[in-house]
C-alpha cells in the first residue's frame, strides 16, 4: 500500500497536520489590511506585519464634521455671534442649537459630544446669557490645568459682552483672589477643591455664591467613584446659599441623564452628538507578550507621537521601563508625581522633543499635549477608548488607535472570540452618595458654612449626624454648630478622596505618595515598584512613610495577603439570582509575604514578612451565597470553586461597569460566601454597578470559564487567575466555578446568613 499519499510532499507531516497550506497570523493580518484599507497599506504595514493576532479592524469614517446651523437662526443676543464669527466660527452644530435652547428656557442639560466639537460653546453662551441678567456663574473643572487651557476662550466670549471671567485656582495671583472674594466677577472657572475650601473657610464667599445662578460641570465622565460623591455634596452645600441651573458635558458616557440626575439631584435634558472631524484607524490587537507588543507598535512607527495609555500605576511604570530598555525614550506621566516633573513632560511631548508617553488617565482630559498620531491603551471599555483616542487627530487628520488584548486576560479573551461586542461595550458613570466616611466631613463643612436644622437632612443623613454628635464634632442648640474639635477635624479632608496615603521617600526627599489601602500591597517592607522609571525596593514601610532604595536586581514582587470582612449595616437586599445583600463594609487587609520573580520570568521564591502589615477600612460591597457545586475529587475541590468564581466575576465586571475591575477587590470562603467591594475607602459606587447586573455577570464569566481552550481544572490565566489575588492564584476550581453558576441558572439557592459576618470571623478567606 503506498502511503505517502497521507503525506505532505513539502514538510513531509501528515496531511491533517500539515501547515503548509495554512495562513500564517501575519499573513492574515497584511490581507485584512489590504481588504479594508488597501490605500493605507503603505502606511500601516509595519503595524500589521505582526506575530500577534489583529483580531478586528476598522475605520471610522468623519460624522458631520462640519457645524450647518447659521448664526442667523439663532435666538441669542448679537454680541455673542460677533465673539464667535471673531473666533472664526460662523455656524453651531445641531447638538449646539439643541443644547442652548434648552438652557436658555431653563432646563438643566447634559451634553455627550466628542472631545473638540465645541462643548464649551454649548453651554458658555447660555451662561452668559442667563449670568448678565440674573448673576454670576462658575464653571467646574476638574485640574487647574484644563480650566487654564479654556481661560482665554471663555475670557473672549465673556469680554465682548462687558463681563468678566476670572480663573480662580492655586495659581491665581494675590488680586486675582482679592477679586473674586470682593465678587468682581461674573463668571468663575475653578475646580472642586477651591470652591470646597473657600466655601468652608472664605466667609466672602459665601455671600458671593448667593448670586449663583448657573454652574456648569465640565468634564462629567471624571467624576465617578469618590470624587463624584464629593461633588454631590458639594453642589448640596452650594444650593443651601441658592438654587441654580445646571449645565454639565462630557465625551463618553452611555448613562449620561442617570448620572446627572443622581449625582445633582435634579432633572435633565440629555442632548448627544456623534462626531469625528478626521478618519480613525481601530485596531484590536492580540497578543501573548504585552511588553514586546507595546514596543513593537512604537517601532511601527518611528516618526510619529505616540501616546500609551495603562490602566494602573503599575502597568504605566513597566510599559515605559521595557521602552527605556529597548533603547526607546519613553515618558511617564501620572498623578503621584511631582507638579513640576508633569507639567515637564507635557512640555516635552508638545513640542516634539519626545515622541513616546506612557500615561495614566491623567493625559484623558484636555491638557495640552498638542497633536498626537497614535493611541495604544489597554482594554478599557469603548466610550472610554474613544475619549482616549480624541488625544489624536484634534485637527482633522488621520489617527490609529490600538486596543490591546491579553491572552492572560478573561475580559481580553470574551473579545477575542466576541470582537463586535466590544463595541457596544458602554462606559457608565456611577457614585456611592451614602458614603458615611466622606459625609462625616460634609456635614461639619454645612454646619462651619451655615448652622443647620435637622429638618434639613435625609434618614442617612441624621444616622451619619448622630455619629459626629458622639465624636464631638459637632453640637445641636437650635440648630447644628461646628466645635473646635470639628474644625480640627476638617484638616483631613480633600475632595479627592479621604483615607490614608504613604509618602514615598528616596534620599531623604519625597518623590510621591500611594493611597491606602492600595500602599501595603505595593510597598510592604521587601516590595519592589517602579517609580519614574526607576526600579526601588521598599526597606522601610509604616502606615505613612515608606523608605526606597534603588534596586539593582531584575524582579519584582507580588503581596500575599488575606483580607477579613466585617458587615456593619445591610443597605440593599435582592434575592434573584441568588440571595445577595449590598452593605456597608469594614475591610481588614494584611500582607504577610510575597512572592519574587524576575521581571519577565518565572517565580524565584516565597518570602514571609517577620510581621504581617495591616490595615482596616471601610467601604461598600455586596456578599452573596453560592449554590455547593457537584462533588469532586480534588484538592480544596469547594475552596476552589468558589475562589475561581470570585476572580472571574470581578475580572470580567469592566464589560457591566465601563471599568474598574482593578477597584473593585474580592473574598470568598469554602462555604460558598463571596464578597465583592469597593476597593476605595468609603466606598466608590462601583461595585454596586455589578450588585445590580448580578444575572449578566454569571452569564459573561460562564461564557469565559467554558469556552477557554486550557482545557485545566483549576484554569489559567485566561479564565480562573488574576492579577490582584492574594493567595497566588490557589486554590482554584474552573470547573467547579462552571457548576456553580450552571446551578444558579436552574434555580438552586443557598440561604445568606450574613449575621455570621457582623464581627471578626475566623474563616479560610481567599481575597
Amino acid at each position: 500500500m503506498d502511503v505517502s499519499k497521507f503525506f505532505c510532499e513539502r514538510c513531509g507531516r501528515i496531511k491533517r497536520k500539515c501547515i503548509c497550506k495554512k495562513e500564517s497570523t501575519r499573513k492574515k493580518n497584511l490581507r485584512l489590511l489590504n481588504e479594508i484599507s488597501p490605500e493605507s497599506y503603505s502606511e500601516l504595514r509595519n503595524l500589521f506585519d505582526t506575530d500577534d493576532e489583529i483580531i478586528h479592524y476598522r475605520i471610522l469614517n468623519p460624522v458631520d464634521p462640519l457645524p450647518d446651523i447659521e448664526l442667523s437662526d439663532l435666538n441669542f443676543s448679537g454680541d455673542l455671534k460677533l465673539a464667535l464669527i471673531d473666533r472664526g466660527i460662523d455656524k453651531l452644530y445641531n447638538f449646539q442649537k439643541d443644547a442652548i435652547e434648552f438652557l436658555l428656557d431653563g432646563k438643566n442639560v447634559v451634553i455627550t459630544a466628542p472631545t473638540g466639537f465645541g462643548k464649551t460653546e454649548a453651554f458658555v453662551i447660555p451662561m452668559i446669557e442667563r449670568v448678565r441678567n440674573y448673576g454670576k456663574g462658575i464653571i467646574i473643572y476638574p485640574t487647574k490645568a484644563l480650566a487654564a487651557d479654556q481661560e482665554l476662550k471663555i475670557r473672549h466670549y465673556s469680554e465682548y459682552c462687558g463681563l468678566r471671567a476670572i480663573r480662580f485656582d492655586g495659581d491665581s495671583t494675590a488680586r486675582e483672589r482679592r477679586d473674586v472674594l470682593n465678587g468682581r466677577f461674573d463668571i468663575l472657572l475653578t475646580n472642586p477643591d477651591m470652591l470646597d475650601y473657600h466655601l468652608r473657610n472664605t466667609a466672602e464667599f459665601r455671600k458671593v455664591v448667593k448670586d449663583l445662578c448657573f454652574l456648569a460641570v465640565d468634564e462629567l465622565h471624571y467624576y465617578s467613584g469618590i470624587i463624584g460623591a464629593n461633588l454631590y455634596y458639594l453642589i448640596r452645600r452650594l444650593k443651601r446659599f441658592r438654587n441654580f441651573q445646571i449645565a454639565c458635558a462630557s465625551a463618553t458616557l452611555s448613562n449620561a441623564k442617570e448620572f446627572a440626575e443622581s449625582l445633582f439631584d435634579e432633572k435633565f435634558e440629555w442632548v448627544k452628538a456623534e462626531k469625528r472631524k478626521g478618519e480613525s484607524h481601530i485596531v484590536m490587537l492580540y497578543t501573548q507578550n504585552l511588553f514586546k507588543a507595546i514596543s513593537d507598535i512604537v517601532k511601527s512607527f518611528p516618526d510619529k507621537k505616540v501616546l500609551i495609555f495603562g490602566n494602573s500605576y503599575r502597568s504605566v511604570e513597566y510599559f515605559a521601563f521595557t521602552l527605556n530598555r529597548q533603547g526607546i525614550r519613553a515618558a511617564i506621566h501620572k498623578a503621584g508625581l511631582r507638579k513640576d516633573v508633569r507639567k515637564e513632560v507635557e512640555r516635552r511631548f508638545r513640542d516634539g522633543e519626545i515622541k513616546v508617553v506612557v500615561s495614566t488617565s491623567t493625559l484623558e482630559l484636555g491638557v495640552d499635549i498638542g497633536d498626537v498620531d497614535v493611541v495604544v491603551s489597554e482594554i478599557v471599555s469603548f466610550p472610554h477608548f474613544i475619549q482616549r483616542l480624541g488625544r489624536a487627530g484634534r485637527m482633522g487628520q488621520k489617527c490609529v488607535g490600538v486596543i490591546l488584548l491579553r491572552s492572560d486576560d478573561a475580559i481580553s479573551n470574551y473579545y477575542r472570540e466576541k470582537p463586535e461586542e466590544y463595541f457596544d461595550s458602554e462606559q457608565l458613570g456611577f457614585v456611592e452618595k451614602e458614603n458615611e466616611e466622606l459625609l462625616n466631613f460634609h456635614l461639619i463643612s454645612m454646619a462651619i458654612e451655615r448652622p443647620f436644622s435637622i429638618n434639613e437632612l435625609g434618614d442617612f443623613e441624621r444616622r451619619i449626624l448622630e455619629d459626629c454628635l458622639a465624636k464631638g464634632y459637632l453640637m445641636i442648640d437650635d440648630r447644628v454648630f461646628a466645635t473646635d474639635k470639628g474644625v480640627r477635624k476638617m484638616r483631613e479632608f480633600s475632595m479627592r478622596g479621604i483615607g490614608d496615603s504613604v509618602k514615598m521617600y528616596r534620599d531623604g526627599k519625597v518623590i510621591g505618595e500611594r493611597s491606602l489601602p492600595v500602599a501595603i500591597k505595593e510597598m510592604f517592607p521587601g516590595a519592589v515598584l517602579i517609580h519614574n522609571g526607576e526600579r526601588l525596593r521598599s526597606v522601610e514601610f509604616s502606615l505613612s512613610k515608606a523608605v526606597l532604595e534603588p534596586c539593582r536586581e531584575d524582579i519584582i514582587t507580588q503581596p500575599l495577603y488575606t483580607s477579613i470582612p466585617v458587615i456593619k449595616d445591610i443597605i440593599e437586599r435582592i434575592g434573584s439570582p441568588v440571595s445577595s445583600a449590598y452593605c456597608s463594609l469594614e475591610i481588614t487587609m494584611s500582607v504577610f509575604g510575597y512572592m519574587e520573580r524576575s521581571t519577565f520570568g518565572e517565580d524565584r521564591a516565597v518570602r514571609y514578612l517577620d510581621e504581617p502589615v495591616s490595615y482596616t477600612f471601610s467601604t461598600k460591597g455586596f456578599l452573596f451565597s453560592a449554590p455547593f457545586p457537584d462533588s469532586m475529587d480534588y484538592d480544596d475541590f469547594y475552596a476552589g470553586s468558589f475562589h475561581a468564581l470570585e476572580h472571574v466575576l470581578i475580572e470580567t465586571s469592566d464589560m457591566l461597569t465601563g471599568g474598574g475591575s482593578s477597584q473593585i477587590g474580592g473574598i470568598s470562603t469554602p462555604d460558598g460566601d463571596i464578597f465583592i467591594y469597593d476597593a476605595s475607602f468609603g466606598g466608590s459606587g462601583l461595585s454596586r454597578l455589578l450588585f445590580k447586573r448580578l444575572e449578566r455577570a454569571f452569564r459573561i464569566s460562564y461564557d469565559v470559564l467554558k469556552n477557554c481552550k486550557c482545557g485545566r481544572i483549576e484554569g489559567c490565566p485566561s479564565c480562573t487567575y488574576s492579577y490582584q489575588c492574594g493567595n497566588n492564584n490557589t486554590p482554584l476550581n474552573r470547573i467547579g466555578a462552571m457548576n456553580i453558576i450552571e446551578k444558579i441558572f436552574r434555580g438552586i439557592k443557598k440561604r445568606l446568613d450574613d449575621s455570621k459576618y457582623s464581627g471578626y470571623t475566623e474563616f479560610r478567606y481567599f481575597p
